[in-house]
């Protein structure tokens, strides 16, 4: 039954192509406009972090409580371009492509001056009327928003799960009112898991205890589901309120050698708001609860279980311009795994923390120098907590 959903919405997408195509002009034309920025980040850490150049969660001491570190990288630089069709008859037609540098994971083994490309972004845009059609790799429907932090992992694994995937989306907006948009989307995307080995076959099959080599959310035949409801609504004042709700659900499959297998879960609900005052002050936040939520930077990113990972969490951030050349912003995110359910797990991160104030100066409008305070705290079942003072300031120049 959910192959045949899966199928029956595949072709509603097709249909969606064909009909646009049908209305495309004689000779239509797109105009590309590039964007970005450079970004160079220096930090200091008076203790080991998860990634070094930005952070996720605090390491445990290895030698000492105080293993300092300093970091300088220009790996978020960031570009892209939008494509914009031109000459359509009845349909609105786009694209984007973007990269930064981060490919790969930071280490010691990654050499910080030979860095390389890391695709963000690579989808393209039908839209007709009120409904849009959306094929590529961009962001997950659900937790849409973002807190405003210098550091690059924006709370990730700290309460803000989401991030970029493959898939294929479809978007529908009504106004009930010049003032009021109402969003609904839904869609199918990649599966991205790990290669788990059954727990319970394993129990009762001799020798069948090596896990296929393919990864679960690939061997599940099936792509996971996302889905969002919004309600954007724009007061006469010049203020506005963003509110909806998010949610996902997926199937993966543990699978042997031998060909047993074992099917588990990942699912999540997410509720978020952002309001915005004509005077410069905001504010913006997100709750979210799920179940092996690893590959969606959710349960302290630590790895999926058959039996399931529970995590719950979220954050909360505010802004303020007191003048054009200001802008101040504090806020904080916590993560917070079931305690239970890290029996199988050898990290055992069963709390996450972070608190951050930060203030950017526009030297001009496309320039900008930023300064950050972060305080960390990570908790491991088990294991004493990792506390860790993070400063970094950023250079930032847009175009």
């Amino acid at each position: 039954m959910r192959r045949a959903y899966v199928i029956a919405g595949l072709v509603a997408s097709l249909l969606l192509v064909s009909g646009a195509v049908a209305n495309a002009a004689d000779k239509p034309t797109f105009d590309l406009e590039w964007y970005g920025y450079f970004k160079l980040d220096g930090s200091y850490d008076q203790n080991l972090t998860s990634h070094g150049n930005y952070v996720m969660w605090v390491e445990q001491p290895i030698y000492n409580k105080d293993d300092e570190q300093f970091n300088m990288t220009a790996n978020q630089t960031r570009f892209g371009f939008v494509a914009t069709g031109k000459g359509y008859k009845d349909v609105q037609v786009g694209g984007k492509l973007e990269f930064d540098l981060y490919a790969g994971a930071s280490g010691p083994s990654i050499a910080q001056n030979e860095a390389t490309l890391q695709l963000r972004h690579a989808y393209f845009t039908i839209q007709s009327r009120n409904t849009k059609l959306l094929a590529g790799q961009s962001w997950d429907l659900i937790s849409p928003l973002n807190p405003a932090t210098l550091n690059y992992a924006a709370l990730w694994g700290c309460g803000n799960i989401g991030y970029l995937r493959p898939q294929v989306s479809l978007w529908h907006t009504v106004q009930p009112n010049p003032q009021t948009d109402v969003t609904f989307a839904g869609g199918f995307f990649r599966t991205i898991g790990e290669d788990l080995t059954p727990t319970l076959l394993t129990l009762a099959l001799a020798g069948d205890t090596i896990s296929d080599g393919y990864d679960d959310g690939t061997d599940a035949g099936i792509p996971s589901f996302q889905g969002l409801f919004e309600v954007r609504h724009n007061f006469p004042s010049g203020a506005s309120v963003r509110v909806g709700a998010s949610g996902l659900w997926g199937q993966l499959k543990a699978e042997t050698d031998q060909g047993n297998s074992q099917n588990y879960e990942s699912w999540a609900a997410v509720g978020h708001v952002m309001v915005s005052f004509p005077n410069g002050f905001g504010f913006a936040g997100e709750a979210f609860t799920g179940i092996n939520l690893g590959s969606y930077f959710g349960g302290i990113l630590q790895s999926s279980t058959i039996d399931g990972v529970e995590s719950l969490g979220g954050w909360a951030s505010a802004w303020v311009k007191p003048s054009p050349k200001v802008k101040l912003a504090a806020g904080f995110g916590l993560d917070d795994p079931k305690d239970e359910d890290l029996e199988d797990l050898t990290t055992g991160r069963s709390k996450n923390t972070s608190y951050f104030g930060n203030i950017r100066y526009y030297i001009v409008p496309q320039a900008s120098i930023g300064l950050e305070v972060s305080q960390w705290e990570t908790e491991y079942k088990d294991a004493e907590t990792a506390k860790n003072l993070r400063l970094q300031t950023s250079f930032i120049l847009n175009f």
